[in-house]
């Protein structure tokens, strides 16, 4: 069963992560975002769902916005196989989410752990924008809250510089 919006944001209550959150119609871009009114939307993150390319072992990569990922740099820096975007059915299977809302937060469903986790290192100390459940509310928290957080519920996540 996913965890609902509220639910996510009563964890946040619960572990006292200060926070900002934003209703909004359905979003996919920052430009999207901007034309909402949406608050500095330049702390938005991108969050991928990789795979390698025996869909044996998955990765959730979170950075900075105007970052381009090197799957290549990444793979060699992880020790991995050749990385893929993971399917739309493996999003849902393993984080409850669909694509265009990709977000930390799925972890949360993984109660299996088989996502590994990886935020940019420049992250590490900002403030980030990413989805709740999905691309309908917005939230504004501190990376390393999340991190911690994440990690309190038995998902250790690493900083790489990417």
């Amino acid at each position: 069963m996913s965890l609902s919006e509220q639910e996510i944001l009563q964890l946040l209550e619960k572990h006292h992560i200060n926070y900002i959150v934003r209703k909004h119609e359905p979003i996919f871009t920052v430009a999207e975002g901007e034309a909402l009114g949406l608050p500095n939307v330049q702390a938005a993150v991108k969050s991928l769902l990789l795979t390698d390319d025996k869909h044996q072992s998955f990765y959730l990569v979170a950075l900075p916005l105007d970052k381009r990922l090197d799957l290549k740099e990444l793979r060699a820096k992880i020790g991995s196989r050749r990385l893929t975007m993971a399917s739309a059915e493996e999003l849902m299977r393993l984080l409850q989410l669909s694509p265009g809302a990709v977000t930390p937060f799925g972890l949360l469903q993984d109660v299996e752990h088989k996502v590994q986790t990886f935020f940019d290192a420049e992250l590490k100390e900002n403030t980030i924008a990413t989805h709740l459940d999905s691309n309908t509310a917005t939230v504004w928290l501190k990376c390393q809250k999340l991190v911690h957080l994440l990690e309190e519920k038995g998902h250790e996540s690493t900083y790489l510089s990417l």
